[in-house]
């Protein structure tokens, strides 16, 4: 009777025909390769997508911060509209209100022209009337050689109506001085100066008077 070989011998036998195989210059694959092949492509895979997620945090991370200064960071509108304290608006000045319509139409206003330039007085009569003055009566100044307007306000007359006439003078004038008046016939009364940039009237220079000469009278001759 033959004798039945035992399987671990024919198992022994594989690893070494294997061994065989390689040495006669003939190599195959294993399996153990293939997974350690596989193996490291996985890892190499996780690397880069950990490496591109902590990429993102950060780019995410610093994108968020500048926002938040941003919204942080007051502007310039808060700064303006936050309210001032009690002791500031106190003391600051209270402007000066615009005179009404009402308040021109009653005031009475003469304009005198003291340079002695024709049209100087018309000039300013239609500078008031633009500014809303109605009622501006024109007229000579006894001097006519002056360079600066003088302005003359009745003590009646609101100051608001003071400070604009006053404001458009020195805008056309070279000089303005102002004064309060006594006299009730007019509530502003206005002689004009030099406006900016004029040179004063030339003065007339006066002619000489020829002297009269002496007409020879006749030499009476002798009656014969």
């Amino acid at each position: 009777m033959e004798e039945v070989q035992n399987p671990e011998t024919q198992t022994q036998a594989t690893p070494q025909e294997t061994e065989t195989n390689s040495s006669n210059g003939v190599s195959f694959p294993t399996v153990n390769d293939k997974k350690k092949s596989g193996g490291s492509k996985t890892l190499l895979i996780i690397a880069v997508l950990i490496l591109v997620g902590i990429l993102g945090f950060v780019i995410y991370k610093s994108a968020s911060n500048k926002n938040d200064e941003a919204m942080t960071e007051p502007t310039p509108y808060e700064n303006m509209a936050s309210p001032l304290p009690e002791e500031a608006m106190e003391a600051s000045p209270v402007a000066s209100a615009t005179p009404s319509t009402a308040e021109k139409g009653e005031i009475k206003i003469q304009v005198q022209n003291g340079t002695g330039i024709a049209g100087e007085a018309a000039y300013l009569q239609t500078q008031l009337k633009d500014l809303g003055y109605t009622d501006i009566a024109v007229g000579n100044a006894a001097n006519q050689d002056l360079t600066a307007t003088q302005v003359s306000f009745a003590s009646t007359v609101p100051s608001s109506v003071v400070t604009e006439i006053t404001n458009e003078l020195k805008s056309i004038y070279q000089s303005v001085t102002t004064i309060t008046a006594t006299s009730t016939t007019y509530d502003v009364v206005v002689i004009t100066g030099l406006k900016k940039g004029a040179t004063p009237k030339p003065a007339a220079t006066p002619q000489a008077t020829p002297e009269a000469t002496a007409t020879p009278s006749p030499t009476p001759t002798a009656t014969p």
